[in-house]
């Protein structure tokens, strides 16, 4: 692996637990070795294997890297890169696949999908079995809606609790209901740069808004819908924890072992939920942030947010970290865009638009930090632009002209930003 900036990893288990204590003794020695000023710790998000979260850092760093004479003072700086690996499974399909779009819904594909996302491999097994007998028969499909309950962490917090609750609780027939056919309302805009022009696997309406008009049954996309939003709470509680668990406890040692270094977190995805619970559990100062297409609410930082008083999960971060918190959002990220219209639909909260800012249960990455106490809005600049990261604050960059997709999150205009932040 050819990281242009010093670089250690730690790799942590789903409870947050350090797989390898050797790994704690490099990055020690690479920080007594290096003296840095500023410490980098990037979390990947789903859908990673170990060599996939490598290549990503290795990108991102690459173009931290190749900007880096763009940014006063950057050049003097001595930096260090901490990649954090951790157990994340796939949570939606490819971007590019073409799944949601009604493209290659197939039985084979499901069974697939199914094995690569259930870990439990008995539970997987039984899914797998039932998936022929999904066409016509609802029993078989309240059996696998009962069957991935069953991988559903006991119980949530945040703003999507209800939208919880109902998924493991509601009325099996009801929610499979709502499964068995794509949302129309968040369809894509016409193709702009490819992903942009899949739509994602909303749910439908009930059934006392009024019929299905302008939607087609399809047994697998509901079962797809399904895998997609029980995967999606397992994953949010183990960025959760990993990063409560274990990250937070990771940023305590290395201010311990590097203590004038400023320490910097990034984020991808369910990555992004993983820096924040550990900036929220960390004794160690933390100088920036940077949010790349997070997965969690844009009521995740929010105060107020449903106006009964109730604050996001977060809200305490901002404060927490001295710079800039960065966050990158983009309406053309359609696995953001998937998890929430799903929830949305499972609590009955039909917002004017499945996903966006009117939708309570929108997320970050598509829409920005939302009713965020010291939140600004402002657009992800090319190369060389002015950003004015002045002081703490929450800056919700629209990103649609630079990241095509949830994954295109490793281009010089990312970097640049990120960088600009280290260094606001």
């Amino acid at each position: 692996m050819a990281m242009s900036l010093p670089y250690a990893e730690v790799e942590f288990d789903k409870k947050g637990a350090f797989v390898d204590p050797a790994q704690l003794k490099e990055l020690d020695a690479l920080l007594a070795q290096k003296h840095p000023t500023d410490v980098i710790v990037i979390s990947h998000g789903w859908n990673n294997t170990h060599g996939q979260a490598r290549s990503l850092y290795e990108q991102l760093v690459d173009s931290i890297t190749a900007v880096r004479g763009k940014v006063a003072g950057a050049r003097q700086r001595r930096f260090v890169v901490v990649g954090v690996l951790w157990p994340s499974i796939q949570w939606a399909p490819d971007e590019n696949s073409g799944a949601g779009a009604g493209v290659g819904d197939s039985a084979a594909e499901l069974e697939t999908e199914i094995r690569e996302r259930v870990e439990d491999p008995e539970i997987a097994d039984r899914l797998i079995a039932l998936v022929p007998k999904l066409e016509g028969s609802s029993a078989a499909q309240e059996e696998f809606l009962e069957l991935l309950r069953e991988t559903l962490p006991k119980s949530t917090k945040g703003e999507d609790v209800a939208a919880f609750t109902a998924l493991k609780e509601a009325d099996p027939q009801e929610v499979i209901a709502a499964a068995k056919t794509l949302a129309a309302e968040d369809a894509a805009p016409a193709a702009v740069g490819g992903a942009a022009s899949v739509e994602p696997a909303g749910l439908p309406p009930l059934a006392e808004e009024g019929g299905a008009a302008g939607f087609f049954d399809n047994v697998i996309q509901m079962g797809r819908n399904l895998l997609n939003v029980t995967t999606y709470y397992t994953m949010k509680e183990r960025a959760g924890v990993v990063g409560k668990k274990g990250v937070a406890p990771l940023l305590d040692r290395i201010h311990k072992e590097a203590r004038d270094a400023r320490i910097h977190l990034v984020g991808h995805s369910f990555g992004g939920r993983a820096v924040t619970a550990a900036a929220l559990a960390t004794k160690a100062p933390i100088a920036s942030m940077s949010l790349l297409q997070a997965a969690y609410s844009h009521f995740g930082m929010a105060t107020d947010w449903d106006g009964s008083g109730a604050n996001g999960m977060f809200a305490k971060v901002p404060a927490k970290v001295s710079g800039p918190i960065i966050v990158t959002h983009t309406h053309r990220d359609k696995a953001v865009g998937l998890a929430y219209p799903i929830a949305s639909r499972l609590a009955r909260q039909i917002g004017q638009g499945l996903g966006d800012e009117n939708d309570p249960y929108g997320g970050i990455g598509r829409n920005g930090a939302l009713k965020t106490r010291g939140g600004k809005t402002g657009t992800l600049l090319d190369v060389g632009g002015r950003y004015d990261f002045a002081g703490p604050g929450v800056w919700s960059l629209k990103s649609d002209d630079f990241i095509s997709g949830h994954s295109a999150i490793t281009g010089r205009q990312v970097g640049y930003a990120v960088l600009s932040a280290v260094m606001a």
